[in-house]
């Protein structure tokens, strides 16, 4: 079987209208969890969908949960193939495993501040979707 690739250079931008489509809305979790999975693609050097799993602390309540729905996108990981997992916590955070590596992004305390009040303003998105990585992100790698 033939798998698609995702470019994790792609500008999250291009990825947003799949997003939308999935989500329903645009909203800035969504977002973040697009820049999560680009980035765990291009530091795992995954070609995405298969060979790469994901577990989001995110648990299921909204607004925090919605970043799952950007990292399906992003990574191609879904819980349907088994290789995304939802885990309780309630945090924007997820570990992400490929090629023997392990690696663990969460978002910046004082991005989740922003985002918290923003109420999930749309006009947000736009400002995460070019916001510099290690801005936005704290992140580990190790060998697994």
């Amino acid at each position: 079987m033939d798998w698609e690739k995702i470019d994790p250079s792609i500008d999250p931008a291009e990825l947003l209208p799949l997003g939308v489509r999935l989500h329903g809305h645009k909203g800035p979790f969504l977002a973040l969890g697009l820049r999560m999975g680009l980035l765990a693609l291009r530091l795992l050097g995954s070609p995405g969908f298969t060979g790469i799993t994901a577990e989001a602390h995110t648990g299921t309540e909204p607004p925090i949960s919605c970043l799952v729905d950007g990292i399906q996108i992003a990574t191609g990981c879904t819980p349907g193939k088994g290789n995304l997992r939802v885990l309780p916590g309630g945090r924007p955070e997820a570990v992400f495993i490929a090629n023997g590596r392990t690696l663990r992004v969460a978002l910046r305390e004082e991005w989740l501040g922003k985002v918290l009040a923003s109420g999930a303003a749309e006009g947000l998105t736009d400002e995460i979707l070019t916001a510099i990585e290690e801005e936005l992100f704290v992140w580990t790698l190790s060998s697994s």
